[in-house]
């Protein structure tokens, strides 16, 4: 296992000297993409790794992950650096270059609310085509109940494009908030509330942390942002330790056997603080590195390479309804889960997060892992150079906002279901600012505070 370690700090390195070379510059900016990747990466394959060999703990959901360890930890390695790699090179800011200028004009205060209600209210008629058939009250009562086989039979007998179309209240929620920010009107700030508390409402009982990062990170990034101000080390160390703490208690409030009262839950959480830091190194929240070393138990071999098809294929495959396919294949990740996890499938609710390494692994080997990061890279900074180009602009401003957030959703989740849970997050957020748009001397405009105008 010494090898494990070593590969952990070599990697930790990596993740770390683009952070000092910022700070030599200075030109440390927390909010820069590459911070987000540093962080997000130290915890999956730096943190984790170690405390397993600390703790002297490879059983992974009753597989030995010993042998493959390091393998993992070494396309984790690769991937920091080729990340790097491409969040360097000159084809980022290429990139931003050429991508279409933000919509001229400013969105109207009245008509980006209106929107926003629009399209909350489309999410929560979509919710409630699932609830309502299912057997009304008793089936909210178990949506609020949290995750359990209940909900899941009440999702199977619906459909799952209505589970995930009323999640569209998420963006549309984080929009009323960034328009009351800037607005600070009575009815912007009473629709936001209530367009939030129907979010919190949608993804809180069912532990949906990822549309919570978007819609709680986003709006307190568009904050930040929209004043041209940044957290100190001290604040943005308050953040990540409350964002933990909140992240625990929605963990024990989703699921029905731990579930008890909030105040019960909070309690335990702020007087136990291990149980707010232990998912950096134990449990799902950080399981990629264990996740990807027991995938690499049966990739390539007996497996295979999949040359394309557990990305682009499986991109292609998924969104095929299966009413309309019934022998349509099952989703890369469930495929693979169920080769090297059968008994922890069948006996409960196992779906690991392996990150996109797999995808890019499994399609074309460690020429996969390079080819995926790397790009991934070039797109981290393209959306860095963007915003800057655009920063005293309030459509710029809050698509950066979301999507720094989303990276962390990216850098954690498969490929395939990053761009299907993106087009929910982006599309609305993309159509209501376009439909709100207009003429930025229009009284009914957004007003944008001298302290947001800054030059790149």
């Amino acid at each position: 296992m010494t090898s494990v370690v070593v590969l952990s700090i070599a990697v930790a390195i990596a993740v770390a000297l683009p952070i000092a070379w910022r700070v030599r510059q200075r030109r440390f900016d927390p909010f820069e993409p590459i911070v987000v990747f540093a962080l997000a990466w130290g915890v999956m394959f730096v943190v984790r790794p170690i405390a397993i060999v600390v703790r002297d703990d490879t059983n992974f959901y009753g597989v030995d992950i010993g042998p493959t360890l390091d393998d993992a930890v070494l396309l984790g390695l690769i991937g920091a650096v080729t990340f790097g790699v491409g969040y360097w090179l000159p084809l980022g800011r290429a990139v931003a270059a050429r991508l279409p200028a933000v919509p001229v004009g400013t969105p109207s205060t009245s008509a980006a609310l209106l929107w926003s209600a629009v399209v909350g209210s489309l999410g929560l008629v979509a919710l409630a085509l699932v609830i309502v058939p299912a057997g009304g009250m008793d089936a909210l009562e178990t949506f609020l109940g949290g995750r359990s086989e209940a909900l899941n039979e009440i999702i199977d007998e619906s459909t799952i494009y209505l589970w995930y179309g009323s999640l569209v209240v998420v963006p549309a929620a984080l929009v009323s908030a960034a328009v009351a920010l800037r607005a600070r009107t009575v009815w912007a700030v009473a629709l936001a509330l209530v367009l939030g508390a129907i979010a919190l409402v949608r993804v809180v009982p069912t532990g949906n942390r990822v549309f919570l990062i978007v819609l709680v990170g986003g709006f307190v990034v568009f904050a930040f942002i929209s004043m041209a101000r940044r957290p100190g080390i001290v604040a943005i160390c308050l953040g990540l330790a409350f964002a933990l703490v909140a992240s625990r208690a929605v963990l024990e409030l989703r699921d029905p056997e731990t579930r008890r009262d909030v105040p019960t839950v909070l309690r335990a959480v702020v007087s136990t603080p291990r149980l707010a830091f232990s998912p950096l190194y134990k449990g799902a929240d950080a399981e990629m590195a264990p996740a990807l070393a027991g995938a690499l138990t049966a990739i390539p071999d007996p497996l295979g390479h999949r040359f394309g098809g557990a990305t682009l294929g499986d991109l292609v495959v998924r969104p095929v309804p299966r009413e309309l396919w019934a022998e349509k294949p099952l989703p890369h990740v469930t495929e693979v889960t169920r080769e090297v996890w059968p008994v922890a499938v069948e006996t409960g609710n196992f779906n690991p997060a392996f990150t996109p390494l797999l995808s890019y692994y499994w399609d074309f080997g460690v020429f996969g892992v390079f080819a995926g990061t790397c790009l991934l890279g070039v797109a981290a900074r393209a959306l860095w150079e963007y915003f800057l180009r655009f920063r005293s602009h309030f459509y710029a401003q809050l698509l950066f906002a979301t999507a720094l957030c989303y990276l962390v959703v990216v850098l954690r989740h498969d490929p395939v279901l990053t761009t299907v849970w993106a087009i929910i997050i982006f599309l609305p957020v993309v159509a209501i600012m376009r439909l709100a748009r207009v003429d930025a001397s229009s009284e009914r405009a957004l007003p944008s505070p001298n302290s947001a105008a800054g030059s790149s």
